[in-house]
């Protein structure tokens, strides 16, 4: 799950979104799922952790969190920004991950929306594997106005696709996970609504 055009648009990326969250609501959606990683052991994945900024936000809230991304140019920022962090080039499906460094939670952040529809049940198989009962996990995605198959649109940057929430919702409990709660939202400077949905490894 290589992601070349994230390695082309990261100088503009680290010029035009220089801070954590665009929403504040996103930020609230965080910190809910940082208190309920903090009581599980292990590391946090950051996965499509791009510039590293949630990464860091994760680790000053209390995590001892990882970033992980496909996209080398973006994590060349992130390591030159938050040296004192630990990042992996690696994807989605966590190939790369250390297999000694246990998952104590996962947050993922507009970042599955890049993973074909077909392949996204792989890799919640995968998460499933690497987690503990009760494990949570905050996925975060651009939604579809109605229920149904994942929605392709034009992302500047790479092929992506929009998600119902209630979609979303059932291939994770198709995978080994039961939904939380879920935030659904949408800001007038942004043509999609947007989730945040927090489910729990069953």
């Amino acid at each position: 799950m290589t992601q070349d055009g994230y390695n082309a648009m990261a100088d503009l990326y680290a010029t035009t979104i220089p801070t954590t969250y665009q929403f504040p609501i996103e930020a609230h959606a965080v910190a809910a799922f940082v208190e309920l990683a903090k009581e599980c052991d292990g590391v946090t994945a950051d996965v499509g952790c791009g510039l590293g900024h949630v990464t860091a936000d994760l680790v000053a809230r209390g995590l001892d969190a990882i970033g992980c991304d496909p996209s080398a140019g973006m994590l060349d920022h992130a390591r030159r920004k938050y040296p004192e962090l630990r990042f992996i080039e690696d994807d989605a499906t966590l190939t790369m991950w250390p297999e000694d460094a246990g998952i104590a939670a996962i947050i993922a952040r507009f970042s599955l929306i890049h993973v074909e529809p077909a392949q996204v049940a792989d890799v919640l198989e995968v998460w499933s594997a690497r987690l503990t009962k009760g494990a949570p996990v905050l996925i975060a995605f651009q939604t579809s106005f109605e229920p149904g198959a994942p929605i392709p649109f034009d992302h500047a940057v790479a092929p992506a696709w929009r998600w119902h929430p209630d979609e979303f919702s059932r291939i994770l409990g198709a995978h080994g996970f039961a939904e939380d709660w879920r935030i659904v939202y949408r800001d007038s400077s942004y043509r999609f609504p947007m989730a945040n949905l927090l489910a729990r490894r069953t």
